[in-house]
């Protein structure tokens, strides 16, 4: 029987493999096709295809009655051109997995080694790869499946790596693990004029200018919310380059944060009326999309407590965090939904951080991972 240390240089090997060859949310077809490959020599029972159109589900069945434990991996990468000079750079140069899910994926394709190794003796476990984390529809997109309703978890669990903390240290909190967000592009429409007459037009950079300034501010409205919210501008844009017009249109962008799903709605419609009155204000029309919805990723007291009996186990560093982090999580879906909880695995403390050009997934917190999917599952059906 071959240990998990001496199976590590081919996780990494695919780990590589994952990360040269990143693919945009929700077309993960090849990623797919490569976790499908790898994890056959393992002989599960059975995998699941096309799940929410590019996810797929490999299946360890033990054939006795019992509970079904389910491990996400998120499979997307980001569009995000790379600066760092390793021999697996990502082939495609405005995209790179920046988040760390080619290394989330090679953990769970270790966790398909030791189930392959140590078969499970009653319940079943699913190995469940999810496309389109990073858009907040991959989730959805799954448990809409059809396909997904052969499934029905009893527990679902995940991690995400989770630079600035010491490596190998495992991060818990019961209750919101991960915030609720959203993005909201505000369109503000005036009249373009001759920059030689600028009084023949309506120019939306006066209400811009004024936005910015008053929306950094809704967050301070503490007595509207019950909980942490944020918001902040990612994007602003007014007319096109040139010197010669008055723009007419203008765009902003912004990301609403919030603990609660309902303080993040409160914050939405805070928004909503400022800018109209703006809007009203300035002679302009106003308008609206909301984008990338990710709801609150909460996880159930029993499951952390199963997490943390497993890092203990294994001697890893436990923290328990006081605050939930600013992010957002897809997994928030499945936890709505089913017990289960998500947890941080901790990346190093003066590791890169997340989204940035410079980040690449630490392979020396493989194994941790591995151990904790593999200890949560033997808690969880040898109970």
């Amino acid at each position: 029987m071959q240990p998990l240390n001496e199976f590590l240089p081919q996780l990494i090997s695919l780990r590589k493999e994952f990360h040269h060859n990143p693919e945009f949310s929700g077309k993960e077809f090849k990623t797919a096709g490569l976790i499908h490959k790898f994890c056959l020599q393992f002989k599960p029972t059975r995998v699941i295809e096309k799940l929410g159109k590019t996810g797929l589900a490999v299946i360890f069945d033990s054939g006795h009655p019992g509970k079904t434990v389910l491990f996400r991996a998120d499979m997307d990468a980001l569009p995000i051109e790379e600066d760092i000079e390793v021999p697996y750079t990502s082939s495609i140069k405005s995209l790179s997995h920046k988040c760390g899910h080619d290394g989330h994926m090679a953990m769970i394709c270790g966790l398909a080694f030791l189930l392959h190794q140590h078969p499970i003796h009653k319940g079943k476990v699913v190995l469940l790869f999810q496309p389109a984390e990073e858009v907040g529809k991959g989730a959805l997109q799954i448990l809409k499946d059809p396909k997904f309703k052969e499934i029905e978890p009893d527990y679902v669990f995940a991690l995400h790596n989770l630079p600035g903390f010491p490596r190998n240290s495992i991060c818990v909190r019961e209750g919101v693990f991960a915030l609720a967000s959203e993005g909201v592009l505000v369109r503000l429409k005036g009249n373009a004029a001759h920059a030689a007459y600028p009084d023949q037009g309506i120019s939306p950079l006066p209400a811009v200018m004024e936005l910015i300034e008053k929306v950094r501010h809704l967050p301070d409205h503490k007595r509207c919310f019950q909980k942490f919210v944020q918001l902040s501008v990612t994007y602003a844009k007014i007319g096109q380059f040139g010197f010669g017009t008055i723009p007419g249109t203008a765009d902003l962008a912004l990301t609403l944060r919030a603990e609660l799903a309902n303080d993040l709605e409160q914050l939405h419609t805070k928004l909503v009326s400022l800018v109209a009155k703006t809007a009203t204000q300035n002679y302009l029309e106003e308008s609206f999309k909301r984008y990338e919805p990710f709801a609150p990723t909460g996880n159930d007291q029993e499951s952390v407590q199963v997490i943390r009996n497993v890092a203990l186990r294994h001697l890893f560093p436990l923290i328990e965090l006081k605050e939930p982090l600013r992010w957002s999580e897809d997994f928030g879906q499945f936890t709505a939904r089913y017990k289960g909880a998500i947890f941080g695995l901790g990346a190093g403390e003066n590791h890169s951080d997340l989204h940035t050009c410079y980040y690449d997934f630490p392979d020396e917190i493989l194994e941790t991972g591995i151990k904790m999917f593999f200890g949560i599952t033997q808690d969880l059906l040898n109970d």
